[in-house]
């Protein structure tokens, strides 16, 4: 499949935001750990986060910037919601209103597939029943990529 980039469909969310406040979101096995550009210090995600992952590769987070602010209105390969519980990541979406990815290209986010659910999976609740995530393709098995990095409406 080829790599996609998604627009930022809505150039006025891409306001300016304390950038050293972003976290970029780093892996080491099944743990994930946030680190801040200027700061030495690394933190264990337990929330909800918002994240794009840059056409550089690099994963951002934030628990309450848009995707566009953090992004800085950029096209990115993917854009969605994660959920970490002491540092393990326990679901991951497609929940972007304003870059709307589609849960075909998932795996740009380099987040592990067999945690993915789509965004309307999110809203049934299927992530909290334990309901498989991810995509099922063909019937055959999903592989777990290596990881590298509300309300009514769609997540921005």
């Amino acid at each position: 499949m080829q790599p996609k980039l998604y627009p930022n469909l809505n150039p006025a969310a891409a306001i300016p935001v304390d950038r050293d406040q972003i976290f970029h979101l780093d892996s080491f096995f099944d743990q994930y750990r946030l680190h801040r550009s200027a700061h030495h210090g690394h933190y264990v995600p337990n929330s909800r986060y918002i994240f794009v992952r840059m056409a550089t590769g690099e994963t951002l987070v934030h628990p309450t910037y848009r995707h566009p602010a953090l992004a800085e209105g950029r096209a990115v390969h993917y854009a969605g919601e994660a959920f970490f519980d002491n540092g393990r990541l326990k679901w991951w979406s497609n929940g972007s209103g304003n870059y709307r990815p589609d849960p075909e290209h998932a795996a740009q986010a380099g987040l592990p597939m067999d945690r993915f659910f789509t965004y309307d999976q999110i809203i049934k609740g299927a992530h909290q029943r334990g309901d498989l995530g991810g995509l099922q393709t063909r019937g055959s098995a999903r592989p777990a990529l290596r990881p590298s990095t509300t309300g009514g409406s769609r997540a921005s």
